[in-house]
């Protein structure tokens, strides 16, 4: 398993996982444009999970600023393609997320998530949290 930023290669294989993890109908040739725009930002991160040189995963993250609170980073999507699911990309993610963060002097790490995925975000963020509290 490797974790890296994405390439604009990527994008192809971030439209499927789009399409069938999220059931996100997005046109691929937006999907490449706005891989494009991202991946020029400095702010916004974007980190591919892959395991054996296919990309089956991946986390896009951006700076928060805030007049009320310290700098954060704001989790904007997280997705693992369903034949993965259960291997650690998730985690993996996460924790490059939060190496991230650390990096730009972030207060911490914030997630939204539509009515529909709630649960299942939360269950896995605190999943992640309890897993992951002792070992900084």
């Amino acid at each position: 398993m490797i974790i890296r930023e994405a390439i604009l290669s990527d994008a192809e294989a971030l439209h499927a996982i789009n399409q069938d993890s999220l059931g996100y109908d997005y046109p691929l040739i937006k999907t490449k444009e706005q891989l494009e725009d991202l991946l020029n930002l400095t702010d916004n991160k974007l980190f591919i999970c892959t395991i054996d040189d296919q990309v089956c995963g991946y986390i896009h993250a951006a700076v928060y600023l805030t007049i009320y609170a310290p700098k954060m980073i704001n989790i904007l999507a997280l997705s693992v393609d369903t034949a993965f699911q259960g291997k650690g990309c998730g985690k993996e993610l996460m924790q490059s997320v939060e190496k991230w963060a650390a990096a730009t002097g972030a207060g911490g790490i914030r997630l939204n998530s539509g009515e529909e995925r709630k649960a299942e975000v939360v269950t896995e963020v605190l999943t992640f949290i309890r897993t992951n509290k002792n070992t900084k």
